[in-house]
């Protein structure tokens, strides 16, 4: 196995736990059934697809990008009966939000969020050593869900939503970083990051009006 698909490998693992609970929380929440294959084959995708070599792991370049995504999906969304999906749809949507989930766990994940680029050999190793360490350890990590204040997502009306969207990301990335470093931080911070997301998107398209409309400009 060469060293770039041992790195895929590695994070896959991460990445596919984190879906599974996305799976759950969707269910668990809003009693929806998701394509489970889907939304774990979105949450690799950005790691095995060539376009997304353009869409880099990291807040500064992808925040727009990711930010996009999730205004975008939500507007796709917006007429959409979930307890009554067709299954292309639930096969799209899941992707989707798979893929978004992606980026937001790497931008709470400590070598994409220290900017860990590996363009030199001894980055790379450090990616390698801590990606490997942290699957490892995530297997039997006791997940948290964060008390995250959401409000920036929904309170200013300002602004777009996507404006939104973006400043509660990095708001959050910014209680992160504030965190001595851990597996156990960038664990809970991923997927309360995620579910932050995905509720947001649920309760959007559940409240969706055609007042709504300039939100998506």
């Amino acid at each position: 196995m060469n060293v770039e698909k041992k790195v895929f490998r590695i994070l896959a693992e991460t990445h596919t736990l984190i879906a599974d609970k996305l799976f759950n929380r969707v269910y668990s929440e809003y009693g929806i059934r998701l394509n489970k294959k889907k939304l774990r084959w979105g949450s690799v995708a950005p790691d095995y697809l060539p376009y997304y070599k353009f869409k880099r792991h990291y807040l500064e370049e992808s925040i727009g990008y990711i930010s996009s995504e999730i205004v975008n999906l939500i507007y796709i969304s917006r007429y959409v009966d979930f307890y009554n999906m067709k299954p292309f749809f639930k096969r799209f949507f899941s992707k989707r939000l798979g893929i978004i989930s992606h980026y937001l766990c790497d931008f709470t994940t400590k070598p994409h969020a220290i900017r860990e680029t590996c363009t030199n050999i001894e980055d790379l190793k450090s990616h390698i050593k801590y990606e490997k360490d942290l699957a490892k350890y995530s297997l039997k990590h006791e997940f948290k869900v964060l008390d995250i204040d959401n409000s920036l997502l929904y309170s200013n009306h300002f602004i777009t939503m996507r404006q939104s969207v973006e400043q509660f990301v990095r708001f959050v990335v910014d209680k992160y970083l504030e965190n001595e470093s851990s597996f156990e931080n960038d664990l809970d911070y991923a997927m309360s990051l995620s579910f932050s997301i995905c509720d947001f998107i649920f309760e959007t398209i559940f409240i969706y009006s055609e007042e709504m409309e300039l939100q998506f400009i």
